[in-house]
């Protein structure tokens, strides 16, 4: 089953399932593509704001109420990862964030219709731009999503460093214990005991970096320019829409002012990136720490060292960790390249901070179950 859509340029043909619409497909087409999906949480954030700024219309009176309720129904879809295949967009498609934004305002229009009982692509009667996107700023659309995604995964991130550190405090006041009579290779050496400590101190001041970062995110006031339309937006509609967005997001200390933030909108993320770089950094030293004390411990005849989960795990953390200082490089090259405007988002930090955000909590999370679920046999690294 197809569908037509219509623009300026003529007519397309669009799968009648998709919630996508005739700018998403043209954008696909005229760029080329990377093959790196928008992560879900940028998607999920964008919806919360999408939905943040109906609410502002409706109670302004700016946006028809059918439209703009079913317009809130469809987003609250999108922020529990609905359609998620819908978002066809890439992370390099643009400089600018125009083809993003619009990806989300084709789904969020297409979606009410559909809740209206009407065909996807009837925009005369709900349309992506006139009633989705009324009065936003595409650009300050990714960022604040940019902002409000990071600033989750931080917060999951601390607490998996903290899981770690406490683990890490707790367990080496046993280093240089006795080994077993009947597993004589299982003593921990004092030397891996005195460089557990030393990581968990290293990591602390890590995590103070990382919990200032991601302060920041909230704090950091967002002028109006960064999310609605100036200067034909009034006041009301700026205030509504961060009181709108601090209920959806739980971020209570998320402020939006009126008036020019004269801090660079990437400032923020390149402060996060680096708490992240210093983070690894430490994270690779103790991983390297960890697989000389399994080989001290090895015998001849022993099986494979590989099989031993702890090494795994911490050469996969390791790995992850050159993977983020990696993104960490790449990242600073965008933001040094220059933007004709100062709020831009260029593409690639947002895809790299989510990214490192991601992968470093989950190898964090796999490496610190791997050593808390560690037992003792002759094959394993010791529990100290």
């Amino acid at each position: 089953m197809i569908r037509i859509e219509h623009d300026i340029l003529g007519a397309r043909v669009l799968p009648a399932h998709a919630y996508y619409g005739i700018q998403t497909l043209r954008t696909i087409e005229n760029y080329p593509r990377a093959a790196a999906p928008v992560h879900t949480e940028l998607v999920m954030a964008m919806a919360s704001i999408k939905k943040a700024a109906a609410q502002a219309h409706l109670d302004l009176g700016t946006l028809p109420e059918r439209i703009g309720n079913l317009i809130v129904k469809a987003a609250d879809e999108v922020m529990t990862g609905k359609h998620r295949g819908d978002f066809i967009v890439d992370f390099f498609q643009d400089v600018k964030s125009e083809p993003l934004n619009m990806n989300m305002n084709e789904v969020l229009a297409n979606r009410a219709l559909e809740f209206m009982l009407e065909d996807k692509g009837n925009y005369s009667l709900i349309d992506p731009t006139r009633h989705v996107d009324l009065a936003q700023n595409a650009d300050g659309v990714i960022s604040t999503a940019l902002r409000i995604a990071a600033h989750r995964l931080s917060q999951t991130l601390i607490r998996s460093i903290d899981q770690l550190i406490g683990y890490l405090i707790t367990e080496c006041k046993q280093a240089d214990r006795p080994a077993k009579p009947e597993n004589p290779q299982l003593g921990t050496p004092e030397w891996l005991g005195r460089h557990y400590v030393d990581s968990a101190r290293c990591l602390q001041d890590d995590l103070k970096r990382l919990i200032t970062a991601s302060s920041l995110l909230q704090a950091d006031n967002l002028g109006a320019e960064h999310i609605v339309r100036l200067p034909n937006t009034s006041a009301g509609f700026t205030a509504k829409i961060g009181t709108y967005l601090r209920e959806i997001t739980q971020i209570s200390d998320y402020g939006f002012n009126d008036g020019i933030n004269t801090v660079k909108s990437c400032d923020t993320f390149l402060q996060l990136s680096s708490a992240l770089k210093h983070c690894t950094m430490n994270l690779s030293k103790l991983c390297s720490d960890i697989r000389v004390a399994v080989l001290q411990q090895s015998v001849p005849n022993k099986p494979n060292l590989n099989a031993n989960p702890v090494l795994k795990a911490s050469e996969s953390l390791q790995q992850i960790t050159f993977q983020v200082i990696g993104l960490n490089h790449s990242l600073y090259l965008a933001a040094e390249a220059g933007m004709v405007d100062r709020n831009v988002v260029p593409p690639l930090i947002v895809h790299n901070l989510i990214e490192s955000l991601k992968i470093l909590n989950i190898g964090i999370e796999t490496f610190t179950l791997a050593i808390t679920k560690e037992t003792e046999t002759v094959y394993q690294l010791p529990i100290i």
